[in-house]
């Protein structure tokens, strides 16, 4: 019998190959905006240290032209997440206003994610970071091909409070009470994850909010840089420098587990910097954050596979986010299906030398009314940094764009439309076809509007900009008080003859803006700094009849909510508002996007009268 199970093994033996191919960890490690020139492996600045991150580009290929698809968060990452141009299924813009009733928002459930793809191919995979990709639960990372998640499904978070409700910190689930310091919360996650997981192939996909707004860091980090006069840029150097720590815990973790030749590593920036709010830098490119021109567009990127590609290389051809997917299955050994549509291409025989072409003829942009394309050095564009296109929605069209040489210069400033009438006629020609593959945006950018039967009516004002407003007082955006990056009081009279509820007033929308409203019978605060939301709720219920009512906001996000002088409730929230809300003012309701965890309009049930802001 013996000798049978022996024979038995040998023959198995036999049959194995001498050297099965194993398939590589995948870890994906995206900032949140990062300039092009803020690592000092850019060679641009070099008053923050990144080491950690310069490491991966040291190890392996550092791209100088490496695009996302999108000027700023939730359409990158729709982009990333699925290989395709998010053009293609409508995801142009942050989550905002459904352009049709009851339009689902976020990532299409029609998409199939890089999740779903590796997890089919048998990785486990976990999501540590933000998400911004929708905050139903149909959109839950969990639904969408994660064991595991451990972040934020909203847009901006803060780094030292938790938050509560669907702006807290969840693992799976379940909220987080004290996830500590949120950057290194998101490497301890994921490191602990790659533990659990070493003997397994894993995918870590790891979006950091950092560097996002708000500036909030630890002391331990900001005092690196006490040589830094601008306490803006010091701040920011802590936030960097935090970031750059915390890619090394995961860092190390896969090189303590001796993984590193098994492992493939990403990192790049899901946009450019929007300098003048954080001042990340974008070097020589122009613009910034949100505008289709190189600096809100090209972005740092590099990748490192130990033993596979090559190692301290640069590489100068272009390269997009949409090319992680493909990249990454072909690395697991998954056949792409031509039926997927993919969008980005398999970078390893380009990396590998294998391919000396370019792995993109064209590149392609549509941003509301701005939009781009790249063939080779050629770049023809309408971006707001020119001023010819707005930001914001719109339709694009390629008449009047500006054509630019990028190779001989990178900072867009010699437009050579004029004189090369050809050239412009041929990317002309070649965006239209492109932008032919595509569908209408499904949710607009927040705007001065209110919805009726699936269309926008733009609100006009019909009441003082100064003040005093009732209810049914509307205010322009433009009208509308110039809160942004400022401390201010909201005072208002209501009169109900039973428990009140609804929105008292509110200005903005689901990106930035406050509302004072009622919630679960009693006053409450919210406010949306960057697309986070915070929200302070009075410890006592406001009961039917007249009051004054009063919401105190401080630069740095400290709520006083006070019912006839009496202070009722008391908190923090995600800092000052950085930029003047899109939407404007509504007095009595909120009919807009709404600010708030309520549904718009949310209409008060009472009367209000007297409503002032007063800022400070």
């Amino acid at each position: 019998m013996k000798t049978s199970y022996a024979l038995a093994g040998l023959l198995a033996a036999l049959a194995l190959p001498a050297h099965a191919e194993r398939k590589p960890n995948i870890l994906l490690i995206v900032a949140d905006d990062l300039g092009w020139g803020e690592l000092t492996s850019q060679g641009i600045t070099k008053d923050i240290p990144t080491p950690n991150i310069d490491s991966i580009s040291a190890n392996g290929i550092r791209f100088t032209n490496g695009y996302v698809s999108g000027p700023y968060c939730s359409p990158t990452r729709a982009g990333l997440l699925t290989g395709r141009y998010q053009q293609r299924f409508g995801h142009e813009f942050n989550p905002g206003r459904a352009t049709t009733e009851g339009e689902p928002i976020g990532l299409s459930l029609k998409e199939t994610t890089i999740g779903d793809r590796l997890k089919g191919a048998g990785y486990a995979t976990g999501w540590f970071g933000k998400s911004h990709l929708g905050s139903a639960p149909e959109f839950h990372p969990q639904k969408r091909g994660f064991d595991e998640f451990y972040g934020f499904l909203g847009g901006a978070h803060s780094y030292i409070n938790p938050g509560q409700g669907t702006n807290g910190i969840f693992h799976g689930t379940e909220e987080v009470k004290d996830p500590g310091y949120l950057t290194e919360a998101f490497a301890r996650e994921a490191a602990k994850f790659i533990e659990q997981k070493k003997d397994q192939q894993w995918f870590v996909y790891l979006p950091f909010n950092a560097v996002h707004a708000p500036l909030e860091t630890l002391e331990k980090y900001e005092s690196r840089f006490s040589s830094i006069q601008d306490p803006k840029r010091r701040k920011f150097a802590g936030l960097l420098s935090a970031l750059d720590d915390s890619v090394g815990t995961v860092l190390n973790k896969v090189r303590d587990l001796n993984l590193e030749e098994d492992t493939l590593i990403y990192f790049f920036s899901d946009n450019g910097g929007p300098t003048p709010s954080i001042t990340s830098q974008n070097g020589p490119l122009k613009g910034y954050k949100s505008q289709t021109s190189e600096g809100g567009i090209r972005v740092p990127f590099s990748v490192q596979w130990k033993g596979k590609i090559p190692a301290g290389k640069t590489e100068d051809r272009p390269v997009i986010q949409l090319d992680v997917l493909p990249t990454s299955l072909a690395a697991a050994g998954v056949e792409v299906d031509p039926s997927w549509k993919l969008d980005g291409v398999n970078l390893l025989p380009y990396l590998k030398g294998e391919k000396t072409e370019a792995p993109h003829e064209t590149l392609f942009w549509r941003f509301g009314q701005q939009l781009a394309v790249r063939k080779g050095d050629w770049k023809l564009v309408k971006s707001a940094a020119d001023g010819d296109a707005r930001n914001g929605s719109g339709k694009a069209s390629p008449d009047g764009a500006k054509l630019y040489n990028l190779k001989e210069d990178i900072g867009e400033k010699n437009d050579l439309a004029a004189s090369n009438p050809e050239k412009v006629k041929e990317l002309e020609a070649e965006w239209t076809k492109w932008n032919a593959s595509n569908v209408d945006p499904k949710w607009t950018p927040n705007g001065n509007g209110r919805r009726h039967a699936g269309r926008t009516e733009e609100v006009a004002s019909n009441a003082s900009k100064a003040g005093p407003w009732k209810s049914g007082d509307v205010l322009s955006g433009e009208d509308s008080p110039a809160i942004a990056g400022k401390a201010f009081t909201v005072s208002a009279e209501i009169d109900s003859e039973s428990a009140p509820k609804g929105v008292i007033l509110a200005q903005g929308g689901a990106a930035r803006g406050y509302a004072l409203h009622v919630q679960d019978g009693k006053l409450s605060f919210s406010i949306r700094a960057g697309d986070g939301l915070g929200t302070i709720v009075a410890t006592e219920p406001l009961e039917a009849g007249h009051h004054k009512l009063e919401a105190s906001f401080t630069s740095d996000g400290q709520v006083t909510l006070k019912v006839d002088d009496k202070a009722v409730g008391q908190g923090k929230v995600n800092g000052s508002i950085e930029r003047r809300p899109g939407e404007g003012l509504t007095v009595g309701d909120d009919g807009r996007t709404p600010v708030g965890q309520y549904t718009a309009p949310h209409a008060f049930s009472g009367k209000v009268a007297n409503v002032n802001v007063t800022i400070h």
